[in-house]
């Protein structure tokens, strides 16, 4: 088959694999280069993360590939020992909600684990101290998603199989002739691109600021959870690939007023950044000692589910996006319902 994809991100590159491999031809949209999109500034680690509804088979069948790449030695792709921290709070609500939030917990590889701590763990934020009685650990996928971007697109055009086009697509009926099948992996950029499709209106934009430092003494991942890291979230997450560097991030701003989408994104990137880098110098001091080598906000495109349907006007249109802030935890088997689609078809 001859098939367009729209969108260059980890969910378009990992669908144009995946297609690829099953010998079609491929086009690729991609307008902007790989350090000006979402996936590009993503903390990138394999955990449900900022989403809706969604199968969680996609997550499964994620989490198998990428382990498996991270043991080929793929670029960017690296096992990582993880650290939840727990607020009281969040303790009291954990049982309740566990099947929910970390349903993943006995998946092969992830080696999951419940720990009390004798002596409370405690850190300084906006003048409170905020204890955490209880952490998780669990070992889990890391992505530096410079390099495994970069992989994934020198991956697919090595196939033959795949053609780069750096032009945008404005509308969906051009394609919808020339193509026998559109795959639209836009990502935020559907609030745009299919603007007049009412599937469409469900989806929000949370705008997410990371920070990069080199501290190369970081070994861990770690992350907070309770009622103070809702609306400000704090994760901090080491990274190996073309270089080692531990990413800061975050927030979770909604975004009111869609900006240009041929632009690169600096929504309230330096003001904000400031704040980020702030928390996390709080919540590992050590920190504190690192070089600032890098600045990026994103924006996840977080919807009511995640969408990976037909078209009801195109037939020959199919849709993969929304797929909130879970874009790597999802990226294969999103490209796996993707073929089945076409295949069933």
């Amino acid at each position: 088959m001859n098939v367009a994809v729209i969108g260059g991100g980890v969910i378009g590159l990992s669908v144009a694999n995946a297609l690829a491999d099953r010998g079609n031809r491929i086009t690729i949209f991609s307008p902007q280069p790989i350090d000006q999109i979402t996936s590009s500034v993503a903390a990138a680690f394999w955990a449900p993360y900022w989403i809706g509804d969604y199968d969680r088979e996609l997550a499964i069948q994620t989490l198998v590939r990428l382990q498996q790449l991270a043991g080929e030695g793929t670029d960017g792709v690296t096992v990582v020992d993880f650290e939840e921290w727990m607020t009281t709070d969040f303790v009291e609500s954990f049982d309740e909600h566990v099947e929910t939030t970390h349903w993943w917990r006995g998946l092969p590889g992830i080696n999951f684990c419940r720990e009390s701590m004798p002596e409370r763990k405690s850190i300084w934020l906006n003048g409170d101290e905020i204890e955490f009685p209880e952490r998780l650990r669990f070992q889990s996928v890391v992505a530096r998603m410079p390099d495994y971007l970069a992989w994934l697109q020198q991956r697919a055009l090595a196939s033959g199989q795949v053609e780069l086009r750096r032009s945008w697509v404005d509308s969906f009926d051009d394609l919808c002739t020339q193509f026998d099948t559109v795959i639209h992996c836009s990502g935020w950029g559907a609030k745009t691109l299919a603007a007049s499709d009412p599937l469409t209106a469900s989806m929000r934009l949370l705008a997410g600021h990371v920070v990069l430092l080199d501290a190369p003494d970081v070994k861990n991942a770690v992350l907070f959870h309770g009622k103070p890291f809702d609306a400000q979230p704090i994760y901090v997450v080491p990274r190996q690939g073309s270089v080692r560097d531990v990413l800061c991030g975050g927030t979770a701003i909604e975004v009111h007023d869609l900006p240009d989408i041929r632009q690169p994104i600096t929504f309230q990137k330096e003001s904000v950044c400031d704040a980020v880098i702030e928390r996390a110098f709080a919540a590992v001091p050590s920190l504190k000692q690192a070089t600032e080598v890098g600045r990026g906000v994103g924006f996840r495109p977080v919807r009511d589910s995640v969408r990976i349907e037909r078209d009801q006007i195109f037939q020959n249109l199919i849709h993969c996006y929304g797929h909130g802030g879970s874009g790597l935890t999802l990226s294969w088997g999103s490209a796996a319902k993707v073929v089945s689609l076409i295949e069933s078809a």
